[in-house]
């Protein structure tokens, strides 16, 4: 890592112990830059050094690496492979648990990591030991003290990704598994990006469609079992407006879902969740991508049809208060630009719901 660039203070590896703890690398490789990822260790797993800044708070707002890691008391087959950095934004015990929320933010370049699965191992060796060594001889998969590892953060994320993805791929956990990355989500009608809330949540106006570019990449293809990419949500606040899903038939390329935020007049959270694997889950990890959304009602468009609606009925009502000795063509012209507005302020302003 360059001199210029803050180390990671924070080390925080999973395994391919449970499907579950490998589908978590897939996760934290695939979530857009700002969304929250949670980890979780039992106690005796996390090393005491980084256990009493949980307990204190410090370690709040520090740079943490995520990592993947397979047989790390075995010499000859370790696997220790730098995956995406993040920020801690919370970290507490809870009955012997230790759970940290990370927001994610740059892919590590890896140019300088190995780039074959000997040399991987070998690199691995050198580093679990030197961790093992600095935290009293035990290996713990959350730990403070760790060697520095040769990465860096600038680049072209969509590139850093890959060359993650591709390393992976080396070890016989993720061999058949497909890779995903999700891009910030962009306007629909610009090029304007959306940025996730501190809390991890992605806000939407109801007047604000959003598209979700997505890419994946698998180093190997096959017929069976069928691979889908799908989108799903709620269908209510939040619809896909675009096919919500793909059969994937190629090893590497990219599509794009588009969302419809259709708030009621109120406030709502939801959720929008990204899904790449077989259909029927297997032993193999499969790549899947969750967060929250808000979707917020625009408040100018609620003043705007009470108005228009207030005003309609005033049009409405215009005639009676005129009086039979008004003209006849001003009275209907009234009731018909009332009845006009009124039927803007309902159906046009509001939409029916899915």
């Amino acid at each position: 890592m360059s001199e210029q660039e803050e180390r990671p203070q924070v080390l925080l590896l999973s395994s391919n112990l449970r499907r579950r703890y490998a589908e978590d690398i897939l996760t934290a490789l695939a979530l857009p830059r700002g969304a929250l990822i949670q980890f979780r260790y039992e106690a005796q797993y996390v090393a005491s050094s980084l256990q009493q800044k949980v307990a204190s708070g410090s370690v709040l707002g520090q740079r943490a690496l995520i990592g993947f890691i397979a047989d790390a008391t075995t010499p000859a087959e370790c696997f220790l492979l730098p995956v995406r950095v993040a920020e801690v934004v919370a970290a507490e015990c809870v009955a012997e648990v230790i759970l940290f929320k990370l927001r994610v933010t740059d892919h590590v370049d890896l140019d300088d990591y190995a780039l074959s699965r000997t040399d991987i191992n070998i690199e691995s060796r050198r580093a679990i030991d030197k961790m093992i060594e600095g935290n009293g001889g035990t290996y713990y998969p959350a730990v403070l003290k760790f060697p520095a590892f040769p990465i860096r953060t600038n680049g072209d994320q969509a590139q850093l990704w890959i060359s993650v993805a591709r390393r992976l791929a080396l070890h016989p956990t993720f061999e058949n598994s497909y890779f995903m990355r999700v891009d910030q989500p962009a306007h629909l009608a610009s090029a304007a990006a959306f940025t996730f809330e501190p809390q991890g949540r992605l806000s939407l106006g109801d007047l604000q469609p959003a598209r979700l570019p997505v890419s994946f990449y698998s180093q190997s293809y096959t017929e069976t079992p069928k691979i889908t990419l799908t989108c799903s949500t709620d269908g209510r606040f939040l619809r896909v407006s675009s096919d919500h899903s793909h059969d994937v038939a190629l090893r590497y390329d990219s599509t794009e879902f588009w969302l419809q935020p259709d708030a009621s007049s109120f406030d709502a959270l939801t959720h929008v969740t990204i899904r790449l694997g077989p259909a029927e889950p297997g032993t193999t990890p499969v790549a899947a991508v969750r967060f929250p959304v808000i979707i917020k009602h625009s408040r100018i468009r609620l003043i705007s049809r009470v108005a228009i609606s207030a005003l309609g009925a005033f049009l409405v009502a215009m005639p009676a208060i005129l009086g039979a000795n008004s003209s006849l063509p001003l009275r209907v012209l009234l009731a018909v630009i009332g009845a006009a507005s009124l039927s803007a302020a309902t159906i046009v302003m509001g939409r029916p719901r899915s």
